[in-house]
């Protein structure tokens, strides 16, 4: 598949097997961090060669879902990083993975979603989507959700992985970036960041449309000037539903009745955290910022690094913590946004934001490594 090519840092990030452009700035150099505050190593488990994916590892409970290489899906513990069994498939894998309901979720190239037994890695049903899978599946009570390419959200039963409802927006711009966000559910209401910046709620049982807000409006002469979409998942928290576009701003909505609570202006395509004092977005030059949740006002921003492909934040403990294109992760303060410290990894790139669940976070390399981390 072509991939779009734009002279532009971030979004080319987006894109898988893009080759990085002559005129991309370098890198800040790797800050040095006079304080040590970082967390605590439980285990490392190497899960898969290196992949153009942006796979995250999924918790449940005692339990970590992982998709390594090409078509590895791994079941590990989650006290000791052991696993409980590992399969391969028989087609690259490139969607991510989801848990949940006895199964572990994942999608393919060719638009298959498998899923697989909980307890030993079989097949329990597979069902063909209508273009290539290229986010994390979504397993959500009896529903998986699937994004696919072609811009469909589809609902499956998770018993038997029969067609639920389907939803598409009826118009969609002619150029848009890959999108590897996949969507949030949270009291049942499924919420899905679109290209052209709109950000829409659905019910979960049965696919119909809430409300839909403007993230971002596009804006400019040319069609890449115009692209504004959403590529990272949507963050929720109380009575808030936030998101930010590429080439766009940071918005956040009410979850209510999807009316504009604030918007700030601001490019991003990795993404954003949220916690009950703020919300926190890795803009497009790797900078991280900080804005009250409530008001949008700004608390402080990160800069030191600019250009190292910064991934999204999580929130780990006090901390707010980062990875980079060196496989470095960098944990900040989360009141004034200082480094408090950094963390090696195996050298390789950290796509996705750490997968955070109170106290620990997942974290896998582009090598494959993958590590939990405990809050100290």
């Amino acid at each position: 598949m072509q991939c779009l090519r734009i002279a532009a840092l971030g979004a080319l990030s987006l894109l898988a097997a893009c080759s990085t452009p002559s005129n991309v700035p370098d890198p800040s150099p790797l800050p040095k961090v006079s304080q040590a505050a970082t967390a605590k190593q439980v285990w490392r488990s190497e899960v898969g060669s290196d992949t153009d994916f942006r796979f995250q590892p999924a918790f449940l409970a005692d339990l970590v879902a992982v998709v390594g290489g090409k078509n590895e899906v791994a079941l590990l513990d989650r006290a000791t990083g052991q696993a409980k069994w590992r399969v391969k498939l028989e087609q690259p894998v490139a969607g991510g993975i989801g848990i949940g309901a006895g199964m572990v979720v994942v999608g393919s190239l060719k638009g298959d979603v498998i899923a697989l037994d909980l307890a030993n890695g079989k097949p329990v049903w597979t069902i063909k989507t209508s273009s290539e899978v290229i986010s994390s599946p979504i397993v959500n009570k009896n529903l998986v959700l699937v994004r696919s390419a072609d811009g469909k959200l589809s609902a499956l039963s998770a018993a038997k992985g029969e067609l639920q409802w389907v939803y598409q927006r009826p118009q969609q711009p002619a150029l848009q970036l890959r999108n590897y966000a996949a969507p949030v559910v949270a009291d049942g209401i499924v919420y899905v960041g679109q290209a052209a910046g709109r950000l829409t709620a659905l019910a979960a049982a049965d696919g119909r449309v809430l409300w839909e807000a403007p993230i971002a409006l596009p804006r400019g002469a040319s069609e890449l000037e115009r692209i504004t979409d959403i590529v990272a998942p949507p963050v929720v928290h109380a009575d808030l539903v936030c998101a930010v576009a590429y080439q766009g701003r940071v918005a956040c909505i009410s979850t209510q009745n999807g009316s504009l609570v604030w918007s700030r202006e601001i490019s991003s395509w990795s993404g954003l955290a949220i916690d009950e004092r703020h919300v926190y977005v890795t803009d497009d030059q790797g900078q991280i910022n900080a804005f009250e949740r409530t008001t949008g006002r700004s608390v402080w921003k990160q800069d030191a690094l600019k250009y190292r492909f910064v991934s999204a934040p999580a929130v780990l403990g006090n901390q707010l913590v980062v990875g980079d294109l060196d496989g470095y992760l960098h944990y900040m303060n989360l009141e004034d946004g200082s480094l408090v410290g950094q963390q090696p990894t195996d050298g390789s790139r950290i796509f996705v934001a750490p997968q955070s669940a109170g106290s620990q976070a997942l974290v896998q390399t582009r090598k494959g490594s993958l590590y939990l981390l405990s809050a100290q």
